[in-house]
């Protein structure tokens, strides 16, 4: 017959399994309903709705970087593209006065400032604009977005940011974890558990000098 424990030892026992119950259940509810990081990396029926897309002032626009990877079609991406090389930035102006007016775009990098590259202004009547960038290395970048003539409340010029992280590891939160990677975690809490209980146990089999 296996020995019960100490009432206080049962009790702590009790609220350690109710503490790995309720993380298990966050993890989860976490997995089902909150975006995963790795959509950045999916294609954009498949992303958030607010995936690559900035607005200022009421000035809207949504950015693909669209990647040639060999043997695969052109991979699309919001923000966060693996490897570095070349691709294409196809920017959807979705406010329609963003149409009208002469539109520049520049890559930067953000830590330097270098300009990777541009194109000079521009009218995009089909509200469709795309660039072509080299990205020589890993790091930060930044497409600016400069529609001619428009300014804020504050009479500054309107400029559209999009940030661009370029062959840089994304941490992985549990919002991104997949159900084996759940089963798995709930197992190993088990497991822990179980070890943990028959270590009280033996202690309290112990006689007490």
């Amino acid at each position: 017959m296996e020995q019960s424990l100490p009432a206080g030892a049962d009790r702590r026992l009790r609220e350690i399994l109710a503490w790995m119950m309720r993380l298990l259940f966050c993890l989860l509810v976490g997995c089902v309903f909150l975006p995963s990081a790795s959509f950045a990396h999916r294609h954009r029926p498949k992303g958030p709705i607010d995936c690559g897309v900035v607005s200022v002032d009421g000035y809207t626009a949504h950015l693909d970087i669209c990647k040639y990877e060999p043997l695969k079609t052109y991979e699309s991406y919001c923000e966060n593209v693996p490897k570095t090389g070349e691709a294409t930035l196809v920017l959807d102006l979705m406010s329609h006065p963003l149409w009208k007016v002469p539109v520049a775009l520049t890559v930067i990098r953000e830590a330097s400032r270098e300009i990777v590259a541009q194109a000079p202004p521009h009218v995009y009547k089909e509200g469709i604009a795309s660039l072509r960038v080299y990205f020589s290395s890993p790091g930060r970048y930044i497409l600016e977005v400069k529609p001619q003539g428009i300014v804020d409340a504050a009479h500054q010029p309107v400029v559209l940011r999009f940030p661009i992280a370029v062959g840089l590891p994304t941490p992985k939160n549990f919002a991104s974890l997949g159900v084996g990677e759940i089963v798995a975690l709930g197992i190993l809490g088990f497991l822990g558990y179980r070890f943990w209980r028959k270590r009280m146990m033996e202690r309290a089999r112990r006689p007490r000098l």
